[in-house]
């Protein structure tokens, strides 16, 4: 063992808190990491360390568990590559390595699992590959099927998706075995498959054959989960189902990241399972992200600070930023373009992400100044919209009559035949959204062949689906042609740019109406007084969630973040409203300047 510890040791430069959380003997570790502090390495090193020192013994495994389809197959290839350099005195083959780790997503665990045995339920989950997985959350959608739904059970369906977004435990409860009832009846028969039953049949597998749960606990002595904060209440009762009296756990997360609140990730998760399974805690604490960004570095450091203790942030050094002001959202945008244009004159190779909160009249005033002069990438598209449901949904069905025609094989051929069929599916349309989407799934499909060589043909088959259902074409952004990609905080989450520019940073915008504004206080100057709000106040929870959804968006950056609002602006009717600055610009986090293009004025 004494070469591999020396390896670990020397590739993570003696970081005490990585190191810890590599060789800690503590059965249950829970690690708050935020982006850039070495979590994905900390975590292969740590499946490294448990492999070469016979902590899994055959057959047994260790399943690591992320939230996203992206993560999870990134982690697959980070494990694949770098098992063998860190092992290198004890060599490892790629099978091995898959005999030894189990790396998937939520989703993607229970459909092996329902592969195996879930004929014990329902016959067609025996082919469960072969059924179409459907969103169950549009009502219209789900008549449309023509499977026998009428409007009232499309209706009950709907609203137990609903019910799991906005994490109502007792109704998930009481509905369980009729929402399973319509699955069976109206789905299975007709070779669909609603997404949200994917775990939930799990969870019926489980309570009926408690010998195939008491299996995956035997099988899987150590669980890993990535990105815990995103979990939601679904996932989150199959994670603790797995977890049984003798395993050994590791949640790696940053609560600060949770910005899915949206769609059910369940809020303070991460001190409720370091509660409930008595976790020993490490933060990471070194940011190899911005080590040699100070300015980035500073802003990294000072927003987690305000996010633990708004009332009396233990700020030392506010992070100098500077802000360009200007009269209204034509001039905003014209600086905006100016700016680009003298970042790729400095840097030609460099990538710029334009990130906003929510699309708008701001934003669109901003494209149009944009449009004529840059190639840009339009990604301004989230979960929750119809197009973005509707596409991955459609290009899934000929995927899977495709990899049909095939005999269940996939190559380069049938891949260049998919897109062809999908970009003829479309052709049509002539839609700012579809063609962005289809230049990514080409992105998409191109990374499948040459990033992820190692990966069998059923893998890669598996990566496509997996992503096509899990609608997560957008964490592929990072890797589209235009140097320019203009897309919510949201779908930039786990993506990263050399510059990141953060337009429209007023009031209404960012934060907007529902996410805080609507119930501030402090409407007319933006400008917080916290001694007059209480702890545990629902602005607190609101205010949390802005800063974190910020956080996201100002973290992007690789060399340079730039700030910028309109002191009028337009709003959603297209007339014009005098703006304040955005009351997240006006925190104890920063020392603010303000800009014009050329000049900069110290208030």
């Amino acid at each position: 063992m004494e070469p591999v510890i020396g390896k670990i040791k020397e590739i993570h430069s003696n970081d005490d808190e990585q190191v810890e959380v590599i060789f800690s003997n503590e059965r249950r570790i829970i690690v708050e990491a935020p982006a850039g502090f070495g979590k994905t390495k900390t975590m292969i090193s740590k499946i490294a360390y448990l492999t070469a020192s016979n902590q899994i013994p055959h057959p047994k495994r260790i399943l690591a568990l992320t939230f996203s389809v992206n993560a999870a197959y990134k982690i697959r290839k980070d494990v694949a590559e770098n098992l063998p350099v860190i092992l290198a005195s004890e060599p490892i083959s790629p099978a091995e390595i898959k005999n030894k780790v189990f790396t998937t997503n939520y989703h993607g665990f229970c459909r092996r699992a329902l592969k195996l045995y879930g004929y014990l339920l329902h016959p067609k989950l025996k082919v469960i590959d072969r059924l179409r997985a459907v969103d169950d959350d549009r009502i219209e959608e789900l008549t449309n099927l023509n499977i026998g739904l009428d409007y009232d059970d499309a209706q009950e369906i709907s609203d137990y998706n609903h019910a799991v977004k906005e994490i109502k435990v007792e109704y998930l409860k009481e509905n369980f075995e009729p929402y399973l009832g319509y699955v069976k009846r109206f789905f299975l028969p007709n070779n669909y498959i609603p997404f949200n039953s994917i775990l939930l049949l799990t969870l019926e597998l489980f309570g009926k054959y408690p010998q195939v749960l008491q299996f995956y606990k035997i099988y899987f002595p150590v669980i890993i989960v990535d990105e815990f904060q995103d979990t939601n209440i679904l996932s989150w009762t199959m994670l603790q189902k797995l977890i049984g009296e003798d395993t050994q756990l590791v949640l790696m997360g940053d609560p600060l990241q949770r910005i899915y609140g949206f769609i059910g990730a369940i809020p303070d998760l991460m001190s409720n399972a370091q509660k409930k399974y008595r976790m020993h805690k490490i933060e990471l604490k070194t940011n190899y992200r911005f080590k040699d960004n100070q300015i980035l570095l500073q802003i990294d450091k000072n927003i987690r600070e305000n996010a633990k203790n708004p009332w009396n942030p233990m700020i030392e050094n506010p992070a100098r930023i500077t802000i360009f002001e200007a009269n209204n959202q034509s001039e905003e945008a014209k600086w905006i373009l100016s700016l680009i244009i003298k970042i790729l004159k400095e840097n030609r190779d460099c990538k710029i992400a334009l990130l906003v909160k929510q699309r708008g009249k701001n934003i669109n005033k901003i494209i149009e100044t944009l449009k004529d002069e840059i190639d840009y990438f339009y990604a301004l598209y989230s979960d929750e919209d119809w197009e973005y449901i509707k596409f991955h949904q459609e290009t899934l069905k000929v995927f899977l009559d495709v990899i049909s025609s095939t005999g269940g094989r996939i190559s380069k051929t049938a891949s260049d035949r998919f897109l062809k069929k999908c970009k003829a599916l479309y052709k049509k349309e002539h839609s700012e959204i579809y063609d962005s989407l289809l230049q990514l799934l080409e992105t998409f499909l191109i990374k499948v062949f040459e990033d992820y060589n190692f990966l069998t043909l059923e893998e890669k088959i598996e990566f496509v689906r997996d992503t096509l259902e899990n609608k997560s074409l957008k964490q592929y952004l990072m890797y589209v042609d235009p140097k320019i990609v203009i897309s919510t905080v949201h779908g930039a989450k786990g993506l990263e740019w050399d510059y990141v520019i953060l337009p429209d940073m007023e009031q209404y915008s960012f934060p907007n109406w529902l996410g805080l504004c609507g119930i501030c206080a402090f409407k007319r100057d933006c400008d917080i007084n916290w001694n007059s709000i209480r702890p545990n106040d629902d602005f607190e929870k609101k205010f949390y969630e802005e800063l974190s959804v910020f956080y996201v968006g100002a973290t992007r950056a690789k060399k340079e973040v730039h700030f910028s609002y309109s002191q009028f602006g337009l709003k959603a009717n297209g007339m014009e409203r005098k703006n304040n600055l955005s009351c997240l610009l006006k925190l104890p986090v920063f020392l603010v300047q303000f800009s014009e293009i050329y000049g900069v004025n110290e208030i």
